[in-house]
């Protein structure tokens, strides 16, 4: 049995969820599967409003466009960027410039092919031979450490400018940029996470999550353990002498945590 799943956890520090997770089976064909993440942009106001409006945007399209287009993926993603210019032009005309933002992160899984789309620094992963691969990139000012073999992907969360978004939804015009990724359904899990999760685990963590649970309850697992689990996070004496600077250590809950899972049959 396969299972659909989304899951969001305020956290411990914040006053309001600015993370919006969904996911839907189209009701035309089953096959056909949407899951989405926007997390509302925390140092700008009104994050809820930006991820919902998004969200719901992005579900009323899942619903109305051709099912027939949705399920051979092939030129979904120019769809998609139409759409998504489409809302971030409303979204700056109804509230403003540098008002609001969220970023956005879905998976559409088609009837040979899964279509990852990514605007921010939420992560698409799929789990296939024991492995979990992250298939999308972060857009942040870090990603590039990382991307050119400076830093291990896991000490990125120490640097203080880790959350510097360089693409979102609804801040400006010049700051929409999507980038789109396809692969094969070959995969036996996709799963997609706020950096709420991905700032206090790492890869080898929500590995250990994946097959240490029943898969009902994998999801809630990596929610729970992001949240509530005291890591013991430490910046690694080598990034400290690496790079001279401040280093921060992310508390556990900190920030809205959220996740949206696809498990095969």
């Amino acid at each position: 049995m396969s299972i659909l799943q989304a899951i969001s956890d305020i956290g411990l520090l914040r006053d309001i969820n600015e993370d919006y997770a969904f996911c839907s089976s189209h009701p035309k064909n089953p096959i056909v599967k949407l899951m989405v993440l926007a997390d509302g942009m925390g140092g700008k106001s009104q994050g809820d409003v930006a991820s919902q409006e998004v969200v719901a945007d992005i579900e009323a399209w899942f619903y109305h466009e051709d099912v027939g287009i949705l399920s051979e993926i092939d030129g979904v993603s120019a769809i998609l960027d139409k759409r998504i210019q489409n809302i971030n032009k409303y979204l700056i005309q109804k509230y403003g410039e540098n008002f609001l933002g969220t970023t956005l992160t879905l998976a559409l899984i088609g009837r040979e092919k899964t279509l990852f789309y990514n605007i921010g620094d939420s992560r698409g992963y799929i789990y296939k031979d024991k492995e979990l691969i992250q298939v999308t990139e972060d857009d942040s000012g870090v990603w590039t450490y990382y991307k050119y073999g400076d830093v291990d992907k896991d000490d990125l969360r120490f640097f203080p400018t880790n959350n510097f978004i360089t693409a979102c939804v609804g801040l400006s015009e010049s700051f929409c940029k999507s980038r789109a990724y396809i692969v094969k359904n070959t995969y036996d899990m996709a799963l997609l996470v706020t950096d709420g999760v991905t700032d206090l685990l790492g890869d080898n963590d929500i590995k250990k999550c994946l097959v240490k649970k029943k898969q009902k309850d994998i999801l809630k697992h990596i929610i729970d353990t992001a949240v509530h689990k005291d890591l013991k996070l430490k910046v690694p004496t080598s990034l400290k002498m690496k790079y001279k600077g401040r280093f921060t250590v992310p508390v556990h809950g900190r920030d809205n945590a959220s996740g949206v899972i696809y498990i095969k049959d």
